[in-house]
């Protein structure tokens, strides 16, 4: 997902766009994944809300990104 972030930063408008979207994808795999794991006690629930806390941190920010770049006129 670093990886996604990292090339957005330099990309074009439209490829960022396209980037952003993979990235939400991603991001939202990772959340299921870690719940799953939770759910089946591999992580405790400590650990659980650390790392949901960041996927949704990731999340946002990644939206808002993305906001910023379709609310805008070319």
């Amino acid at each position: 997902m670093l990886a996604l972030a990292i090339e957005a930063a330099f990309q074009t408008r439209f490829e960022k766009i396209v980037t952003l979207k993979r990235l939400r994808i991603k991001n939202g795999v990772l959340q299921n994944l870690i719940r799953t794991e939770n759910e089946l006690k591999i992580i405790d629930d400590k650990t659980y809300e650390r790392i949901s806390g960041q996927i949704v941190e990731i999340s946002k920010q990644t939206n808002s990104w993305l906001s910023s770049l379709t609310s805008k006129e070319p």
